[in-house]
Formats: C-alpha cells, structure tokens, sequence
C-alpha cells in the first residue's frame, strides 16, 4: 500500500509519463461527489449525489430530575453508526465509479475526502495496483474550477478568455510615483452630448 500523499499537488511539474496517462479529480463531501476525469485532453465531469444523513446536533443543557436515575433515548454511537454506514455506501459507489488505472487527485471539505483516499488505497493493496493518488482540503469549486485545476494537475495549460468590454493589449505607462496611468480606450465611441444654451 502506498504511502497517502496530503497536501497541493498541482504546483507538482508533470513528467512525460504523467501526460500520458488518464487523470481524474474527485471533490467530495458528505452531500455530493464531482468526478473530473481527463483522457486524452477530452475532459468529463460527473456529479453524484448522496443520501449521507446530517449530523445530529447536540440540544443542549437538559434539566433532569435529580431524583430520577438518568437514561433512556437512543445514545450518539448509534445516530453516528448509520450515518457511517451511509457514508460507507456512498464512498464505495464513488470508488466503482472509478477507472482503476488513472492517476487520482481527491480534495474535499471536512473528512470524507481522506475516507475515500484510505479506501482507494486500500483497494490498490488488495488488487496490487501501482499508481498516483494525493488527497487535500479545498473548498467546493465551480466545475470550471476543477477541470481547469485538471489541466494543470495533467501538464496543460487551461485555455484562457478575456471577458468584459476592455481588451488592453498594450504596455502599462504607470510605472513610477507621479506618472500617471493611461486606461484603456473604450471598444465603443462615446455619443457626443449637445451642450445647451444658458438663457
């Protein structure tokens, strides 16, 4: 079993060998999975939804009778069990979904991200696969986001695109204290307003 690499591994440089194999992303929390997979350049992304029940929250200060021997009412290992059980299933039906031979980067928001890691490796164990996988915390990205992350994590520069209404294509003149800076010209003309007439 291979060690679980935590932490960012997109500022890692890709090697020949890694831009020739299949790369998937997997961001996932306790409600949802977004499954990233990059093949060939061609990019599909996955959402999987969960029946993961929340937490249970605590209520509180509760007066008791101090008369009365305290019991009763369900204890929290038995709440937290089925909600582990849950959150079993739902790793294992992520871990199906899976190539076994592609080169997986899990990030996520709270725990789940490190279960699914330690049950993927544990998998590779038992099949004896040998491959790339690194877990960290991110919080929940756009699917934009994530495949532009996957370009990265892949050897690619994600494509980039100018948005808005300026497109500046030229040197900055505000270089020092007191030079001014010249913006932009705009795309369109401005309409010329007639000055009116004072009486």
């Amino acid at each position: 079993m291979g060690p679980l690499v935590t932490g960012q591994a997109v500022g890692l440089p890709p090697t020949p060998d890694t831009r020739s194999r299949s790369r998937t992303l997997v961001w996932i929390d306790a409600r949802e999975a977004v499954l990233a997979r990059w093949d060939e350049g061609d990019v599909t992304v996955e959402h999987v939804g969960s029946d993961v029940p929340a937490h249970v929250r605590a209520t509180g200060h509760v007066r008791h009778d101090p008369t009365v021997r305290h019991g009763g009412g369900r204890a929290q290992s038995t709440i937290d069990s089925h909600r582990i059980e849950h959150l079993d299933r739902f790793t294992d039906d992520i871990v199906a979904r899976l190539s076994p031979t592609d080169d997986l980067t899990i990030i996520g928001s709270g725990l789940v991200h490190e279960r699914l890691a330690r049950r993927v490796l544990r998998d590779d164990a038992r099949h004896r696969r040998s491959r790339s996988v690194t877990c960290g915390s991110a919080p929940r990205q756009t699917d934009r986001q994530l495949v532009a992350r996957l370009h990265r994590l892949a050897g690619e520069e994600p494509r980039r695109r100018s948005v808005g209404a300026y497109r500046w294509t030229g040197t900055s003149d505000g270089g020092g204290a007191g030079t001014p800076r010249r913006w932009p010209r705009r795309v369109a003309p401005k309409p010329h307003r007639p000055e009116e007439e004072s009486p």
